[in-house]
């Protein structure tokens, strides 16, 4: 049995590769994306799309990171908590400048709050959270256990346009991922798809 082909740019199988969609966009701030490894290869991984796309970014895979190649005096944790502020907290109060640098985590919920428990100096650090009112996700494969939750690459969207107070600069971020997710619906059988991911929205039980 031959072994499926997979893009070597953007890990995904050839047959969905996303390369040829991805823009290139020059983004102000550092983001560094933290992924649990078993995201890496899945065909609905959107933080490769961020990986891909943007100027100024880092995807690091693995559950433990050395903090030294962190700047964790000009770091901030993307993360929702009680103590996180807001970007316009941030621009308010001019804590960030052309250095600042944003983490992501990538992965379930699960696998994010273990990558933030499995690194003490992650608990360190200022957390930040941005405007989710309003906002609901395309994520359609995937179910999060949180009504606000966003694919990594919505979230790298919200950001981004909350920092640079432009909405219109990083849409084509969501224009692959939502190619990518139109392209991965169109594959599974109609009524597998209704049975599995549209039973909520309908409100069935």
């Amino acid at each position: 049995m031959s072994k499926r082909a997979f893009c070597q740019q953007c890990n995904k199988a050839l047959v969905a590769c996303i390369c040829g969609s991805i823009c290139e966009l020059n983004n102000q701030y550092f983001l560094h994306i933290l992924q649990d490894p078993s995201e890496q290869k899945k065909a609905i991984g959107t933080a490769r799309i961020l990986d891909l796309s943007l100027s100024k970014v880092q995807l690091s895979i693995g559950t433990v990171f050395n903090p030294t190649d962190f700047d964790l005096d000009n770091t901030f944790l993307v993360f929702p908590s009680e103590t996180a502020s807001t970007v316009a907290d941030l621009h308010t109060m001019k804590k960030i400048n052309s250095r600042t640098q944003f983490i992501l985590l990538d992965g379930s919920w699960k696998k994010a709050y273990k990558i933030l428990m499995s690194n003490p100096f992650l608990k360190t650090l200022p957390t930040i959270t941005f405007n989710t009112e309003n906002k609901s996700s395309n994520y359609r494969l995937r179910k999060s256990p949180r009504e606000d939750g966003l694919s990594t690459v919505e979230a790298g969207y919200y950001l981004l346009s909350e920092l640079e107070n432009d909405t219109e600069k990083f849409i084509p971020l969501l224009d692959v991922f939502d190619e990518m997710i139109n392209f991965q619906v169109a594959n599974i059988p109609k009524d597998v798809y209704q049975q599995n991911y549209l039973k909520n929205k309908t409100g069935e039980s």
